[in-house]
């Protein structure tokens, strides 16, 4: 048996023959232009500076070191005139608080490198460009310098008038004292070119880039390739530039363009869009500025190489291939490389495939690691299972499995059990109905716990699945007698219960059918009283009626009797047939005696009529107290329309109460008939209920089969009674062989294996489970 570990590799791989791809390399001389061009720096300019007898001109862009300044100051104080052209004021504060009223300062022009011009009017004039003017704002930093010729001081003095006087926005004559500028006395400048001024470098250089033939920093996008050009390795141009006829330096370089239309010093950093403090050499000084650019063009350290094979390359030669100038690579004769380890895809390849094969996708030749021979180091890993690999749900299926056999099998003796008690616990009123089937199952009882007992003793994962099938099948056979067993018992119980039931029910139909009868006898003979009464009932209401009626008419008053209507009685029908008629009064021509005599007759006659009339209105009232005292409650309720509702209810609410109590008590013995008549329908009703309740329940008992649900399947917590409900089911897969892991990682498979013993079985198990072969990490490295 041999373990499985990772396997420790070595081999070889030639490159030399490996195409590079275009490259810069590196030779062991670089460019030098200080023979030809001299590095100015601010002690040199202070040395100029002082030579000054008569002007000094300074036009750069800041004047910010304290040794100039100081110089300048010093050569002012003498009586010199001293003209400063400066930038933004802000940037030369300094100068300007320093220098003002000593100097003419103008500001306010923007310019790349740097001018400088001493006693420009007389045989001892002096004149330098510098191409950057970081000497006149640090001590340490030099630029490329070139000293002016005669015609070069006086085309460079103009273009430094033209800016002063018109392209400068303030002035300062007196100490710290700003104004704005003004013109020229003598009106516009005129210039010899225009090169130097603002924004004119661009078209003045056209001519100059379309017969370009050598550059240096930048060609300012010339067409054609024809041309050569040497940059700095700090140069963002390189990728985009590289070709054949560039190369690199590592050194410092001016800014040249050479070409046949003329040759030019340029500022190190060229804006066309400022003044730019240029030169167009002459023929002396492009003379000796050409050859200096070719000797150092070809002595530039790097050169341009486009078609290379390593083995062209020496041991230690130095690279920088031309889509990364940033990059410096180094070829090696023979290199050592460890490679990352390998982790092989299945285990098939981690025993069989070669490793320089393996590890082919990582030994490409790489820019880092350049070397005729490299000898590679390399552990080769078989597959190893993911990290957070699980235990396969299969081995959870099958300790299930064994679960749940056991489980059934306790499930069967606690449903053995529970029949024993259920049997045991039946009462003695119902055992006599089932003791014959109570003897014949104490055989059966022993049998089947017997059967239980050795299927217990079985184990599920340890066996064939031949054996599993046998066994299988036992099981479901104890399962279905257990469960006759249980269902037999609950059938001869229910059949002894609803015997009982069914009696005790019969004999509460017959008590509900006894109290109906009676009830309804009840209820018959309490209507035929209410039946007999109801004429006596009805004249007990008439009489109350009639003492009430009577009671209130007594208390009626005369004024209430006279204004009232009452069967049409009136006071005129009970007056005299005549009445005494009143004399008429006597002449006027009467004596006085018969005057008076007439008078008493009137006044008798008058006394008399009265009289009678006050009879028949008693005799009137009489009769209508009487009309209505003999009125019934038909004429009572006829009197009372005959009055306005509004004077009935303020006057005669006695009548309306005696009307309203004789219409409430006939309307109650109505009701009560009702009532008792309602009773006896429902007495009626429920004596019939009772009647076919007890006929429906049936003479004698007859068994009513429920629902098969036996009490396996209850111990069971199963809805049903299908074989399918209880039919034991396997796993679907078998586990692996012994001495294999089956693993699971994110839906995925994995078969561990430890040893090579195993590979064979292993590989079988893996196709039959879907698996992958893989070891265990730590038992590999351990």
């Amino acid at each position: 048996m041999t373990r499985i570990v990772p396997r420790q590799e070595q081999f070889r791989i030639d490159y030399q023959n490996e195409h590079l791809p275009a490259l810069f390399s590196k030779q062991a001389s670089d460019a030098d232009f200080s023979s030809a061009l001299p590095i100015l720096n601010s002690e040199f300019l202070s040395r100029i500076i002082s030579m000054a007898r008569l002007t000094l001109l300074i036009a750069c862009e800041q004047l910010k070191d304290e040794s100039l300044i100081q110089a300048i100051k010093e050569q002012a104080e003498k009586g010199i005139r001293i003209y400063l052209l400066l930038g933004e004021k802000n940037a030369n504060k300094v100068a300007i608080d320093v220098l003002s009223g000593r100097c003419l300062i103008r500001s306010g022009v923007s310019q790349q490198g740097a001018l400088m011009l001493v006693d420009h009017t007389t045989t001892q004039a002096q004149g330098w460009l510098l191409m950057s003017g970081q000497p006149l704002v640090s001590a340490v930093q030099p630029a490329w310098g070139i000293q002016l010729e005669p015609q070069q001081i006086d085309d460079s003095f103009r273009s430094f008038c033209k800016l002063f006087w018109e392209n400068s926005n303030e002035e300062y004559l007196q100490q710290n004292q700003q104004q704005s500028s003004v013109q020229h006395p003598d009106g516009a400048v005129v210039t010899n070119h225009s090169h130097q001024l603002c924004s004119t470098l661009h078209d003045c250089l056209s001519d100059t880039l379309e017969h370009l033939q050598a550059a240096t920093h930048s060609s300012f996008r010339a067409s054609g390739k024809s041309w050569r050009l040497l940059l700095g390795t700090h140069s963002n141009e390189i990728a985009r530039q590289a070709r054949v006829g560039v190369a690199l330096t590592d050194n410092q370089i001016p800014s040249l363009l050479l070409s046949g239309d003329g040759n030019w010093l340029l500022p190190d950093e060229t804006d066309f869009a400022v003044a730019n403090w240029c030169l167009k050499l002459s023929p002396q000084q492009s003379k000796k500025l050409v050859q200096a650019y070719e000797q150092a063009f070809e002595e530039a350290a790097w050169q341009y190489q486009d078609n290379t094979l390593i083995s062209e390359c020496s041991d230690q030669q130095r690279l920088r291939f031309a889509d990364q100038p940033g990059s410096e690579c180094v070829v090696e004769n023979v290199r050592e490389i460890e490679l990352e380890d390998i982790s092989t895809q299945s285990i098939d390849s981690f025993l069989n495939d070669d490793a320089e094969q393996l590890a082919s996708g990582g030994t490409g030749w790489q820019r880092s690691q350049l070397a005729h021979f490299i000898d590679y180091n390399v552990v080769v890993h078989p597959p190893y299972c993911p990290e957070f690999a699980k235990p396969d749900a299969l081995y959870q299926a099958w300790e299930n499995a064994e679960k749940d056999w056991q489980q059934r099998l306790d499930v069967l003796t606690n449903a053995q059990s529970k029949i024993d008690q259920q049997q045991a616990s039946i009462a003695d009123k119902l055992r006599g109905f089932i003791k014959g089937f109570l003897l014949g199952q104490g055989q059966s009882v022993k049998s089947l716990n017997l059967e239980i007992d050795t299927l217990k003793n079985w184990s599920v994962t340890k066996a064939t699945p031949a054996e599993r099938e046998l066994h299988r099948q036992q099981l479901e056979s104890l399962q279905d007698k257990i469960r006759k067993r249980g269902s037999d018992t609950d059938q001869e119980l229910d059949k002894a219960e609803q015997n009982q039931r069914w009696e005790l029910q019969r004999d509460r139909l017959k008590a509900d059918q006894s109290k109906a009868n009676e009830l309804f006898k009840q209820k018959s003979f309490a209507l035929g009283q209410l039946e007999k009464n109801k004429t006596e009932a009805i004249s007990l209401v008439e009489r109350s009626f009639r003492s009430s009626w009577i009671f209130a008419t007594e208390n009626l008053t005369e004024q209430q009797l006279n204004d009232t209507e009452i069967n049409g009685i009136q006071p005129e029908q009970f007056l005299a047939e005549t009445l005494p008629e009143i004399p008429q009064a006597a002449p006027k021509d009467a004596d006085e005696p018969e005057k008076q005599a007439r008078q008493e007759a009137i006044q008798q006659a008058k006394s008399r009529r009265e009289e009678l009339t006050q009879q028949a209105r008693q005799a009137c009232i009489k009769a209508r107290r009487e009309a209505l005292q003999s009125m019934d409650v038909g004429q009572a309720n006829n009197w009372k329309t005959s009055i306005k509702e509004k004077l009935w209810k303020k006057h005669y609410s006695a009548f309306e109460r005696c009307l309203a109590d004789h219409e409430q008590g006939v309307k109650k013995i109505e009701r009560d008939i009702q009532e008792a008549q309602k009773a006896l329908d429902n007495s009626r009703a429920e004596q019939e209920r009772a009647e076919k309740a007890l006929n429906e329940h049936g003479s004698s008992f007859v068994y009513q089969q429920k629902q098969a649900f036996d009490a396996f399947a209850k111990q069971l917590g199963l809805k049903g009674n299908t074989a399918a409900e209880n039919q034991f089911q396997w796993p679907a897969e078998e586990l692996p062989a012994e001495g294999t892991e089956l693993r699971t990682h994110q839906q995925d498979r994995y078969l561990v294996i430890f040893d090579d013993d195993h590979i064979d079985r292993a590989q079988l198990d893996a196709e039959r489970l879907n698996a992958k072969i893989v070891c265990d990490k730590e038992s590999a490295n351990a």
